[in-house]
């Protein structure tokens, strides 16, 4: 991901509408390397394009926050070979935004991506004189909450006589 003049690949616009930030944590600095091949398969398959990226620590003893570039972080270092361009759109204040989620001791990665997946869907608003205007991601435990409740009322649909 290095400077956009000697990657090689054309610039494409960015659909301004499809731009979300993603903050992915792991335990430590060293597990982020695992993180890197399901990157570089997002970026390959064009499922996302990356625009910014920064790396993150939360010190376990006070709390301090950390913020690394990429070429900083060892564990991360084949992500230079990945299309992307990074820098600049991440300001400091988004940075210590996102990390809030952080736990103490605890790293990450945090991404602007443009949600390439979700191009067609953006362009057919567009063509129909709309947009695509927001998303949200849903707690796990609100996900998990809601397919138990699923499961139990077809369980309950499942006992009722006469409902097959």
């Amino acid at each position: 991901m290095g400077d956009p003049d000697t990657r090689g690949s054309p610039q494409v616009a960015t659909d301004t509408d499809l731009v979300e930030y993603l903050m992915v944590v792991v335990p430590d600095l060293g597990n982020l390397a695992s993180l890197t091949p399901a990157l570089a398969a997002m970026v390959a398959s064009s499922s996302i394009h990356i625009l910014d990226l920064v790396c993150v620590a939360r010190s376990a003893s006070d709390g301090t926050l950390t913020v690394l570039e990429l070429e900083e972080v060892e564990s991360i270092t084949a992500l230079n070979e990945v299309d992307g361009q990074v820098g600049g759109l991440l300001s400091d204040h988004d940075i210590e935004r996102a990390s809030e989620a952080l736990d103490p001791g605890w790293s990450g990665i945090l991404l602007l991506v443009e949600d390439r997946w979700a191009e067609g869907l953006s362009a057919a608003a567009r063509q129909a004189g709309g947009r695509v205007v927001g998303g949200e991601r849903v707690s796990r435990s609100r996900v998990r909450l809601a397919i138990e409740a699923m499961a139990r009322r077809s369980e309950d649909e499942d006992h009722v006589p006469g409902s097959r």
